[in-house]
């Protein structure tokens, strides 16, 4: 155990002794911080003013929308107009399929409503979501045979008090998940010091008593344990001196931020085993979290909305992007129903990437 320490002690300060560690495990990912909320911060809770729908409509589709919102007085309806229709969710007017298709494909209107109460539109947006949740609504009240007025679609049954979340949030909690994998920068150097590439000191550790897989799993842990100072920082940082509540003190953020670290330092021991030369380590390390976080909303919260819709698998496989969703789901809408799964994906992203990595080391001869 004492050996074992003495190695863990021996890593921690090489880390510590190198200026290039201190930048981009410290100094980079709190200078991130720092420009993402002056960049974005004023935009998390700014309330959005959305506009009405604006639809087409099938003349024998008009008392189904016109009960969306139960009218005050009960009209006459001999005499009710039947040529247009606005309510607080949407407004429109009667048209013929051919005038609504060619309405749709000019951007004149954003949805056309038929006759059996089909949606169509010529491209995804919230008005069109939200006219598609009204439909459905409508569609399952006519078949449980209860009046149109059973739903009430502006009607609000909760409060929202001091509501912390905004569609913003998906850029912020991308960049933290980037940040918890870059233990990978540490790690992308020990094959360095394990496999013999021109350097003394993996001349010394090729000669140690001390098996490969152990002398791994010892960089390993000293990488984990840096990696974990690193995210409290970020905590600290983001919490009381940006002033940005992200993280609400669950524990289920954990075994979460645990498997995540695990996996960056497995994904960094992975490319510094395979690639040879320390730059183009660092280059490959740096330039994949950057796509990965990429995919996952870092520069774009629609990013991952598109992804999702036409490459549904990438959303599936893509660790940061499994990350910054738990990250939200746990934080901001205590939600735990996928967060089992999400862990064991981590771990078993790790386990594969470290089993490589012994063996690519073990088989690197002196």
């Amino acid at each position: 155990m004492t050996r074992i320490l003495t190695y863990i002690r021996y890593e921690l300060k090489i880390f510590l002794g190198s200026p290039s560690n201190m930048f981009w495990m410290i100094a980079f990912p709190l200078l991130l911080l720092t420009v993402f909320s002056i960049a974005f911060s004023n935009l998390r809770f700014r309330e959005l003013n959305l506009e009405k729908a604006s639809i087409a409509y099938d003349e024998e589709a008009f008392m189904s929308l016109y009960f969306v919102e139960a009218p005050k007085e009960m009209p006459n309806f001999a005499t009710l107009d039947r040529s247009s229709i606005e309510n607080s969710l949407f407004k429109g007017q009667a048209m013929t399929k051919d005038q609504a298709l060619e309405a749709l494909q000019e951007g004149q209107i954003e949805a056309y409503v038929d006759k059996n109460l089909d949606l169509v539109i010529s491209k995804n947006g919230i008005n069109q979501m939200i006219m598609d949740e009204v439909l459905t609504s409508t569609k399952q009240i006519a078949s449980l045979n209860l009046p149109l007025t059973a739903y009430e679609f502006n009607r609000n049954y909760v409060e929202n008090s001091n509501e912390k979340s905004s569609p913003i949030d998906v850029v912020f909690y991308s960049l933290f998940a980037m940040i918890t994998l870059y233990g990978a920068y540490l790690s992308s150097v020990i094959g360095n010091r394990l496999i013999v590439r021109g350097q003394s000191v993996s001349l010394r550790n090729t000669t140690s008593s001390t098996p490969k897989a152990w002398q791994v799993m010892i960089s390993v842990a000293a990488s984990l344990l840096w990696s974990l100072f690193l995210i409290l920082i970020i905590v600290i940082y983001t919490e009381l001196i940006l002033k940005q509540d992200f993280f609400s003190p669950d524990v289920k953020n954990v075994p979460l931020v645990l498997s995540a670290i695990l996996f960056g330092i497995a994904w960094g021991l992975f490319l510094g085993a395979m690639i040879k030369k320390e730059s183009m380590q660092t280059a490959a390390t740096i330039s994949s979290l950057l796509i990965l976080s990429g995919l996952s909303g870092l520069f774009n919260n629609d990013i991952p909305l598109l992804i999702q819709r036409y490459f549904p698998l990438i959303t599936k496989l893509n660790p940061v992007s499994l990350i910054s969703k738990e990250l939200i789901k746990v934080n901001m809408l205590g939600n735990y129903s996928t967060l089992n799964t999400s862990v064991l994906q981590l771990l078993a992203y790790s386990i594969v990437l470290i089993g490589i990595s012994i063996l690519q080391i073990r088989r690197k001869r002196a």
